[in-house]
């Protein structure tokens, strides 16, 4: 037996229209922004935490998640030393 269906807005059934794929001015736009080192290494740092917490993965698959998001955090702090993608 289920329950009521969920009520859905009028204007959340029809998109607006057709979606622009925007994808090359993001990653442009991305590019050409400074960075902070501080805040993308507590960004990793953060994910990795959260992967090693998570109950509904697998011991494995924390292991390959953070293995991987170490990797990043590697090469996020060789540039940073290298002295790419500093904050103006």
């Amino acid at each position: 037996m289920s329950g009521p269906e969920p009520r859905v807005p009028p204007d959340a059934q029809q998109p607006p229209g057709p979606t622009a794929d925007r994808r090359e001015e993001f990653a442009r736009e991305s590019r050409d922004a400074p960075r902070d080192p501080e805040a993308e290494e507590a960004f990793l740092q953060g994910r990795i935490d959260m992967i090693r917490g998570d109950p509904g993965l697998t011991e494995a698959e924390k292991e390959k998640a953070v293995a991987a998001l170490l990797r990043s955090l590697r090469s996020a702090r060789r540039e940073h030393r290298n002295g790419r993608g500093q904050v103006p």
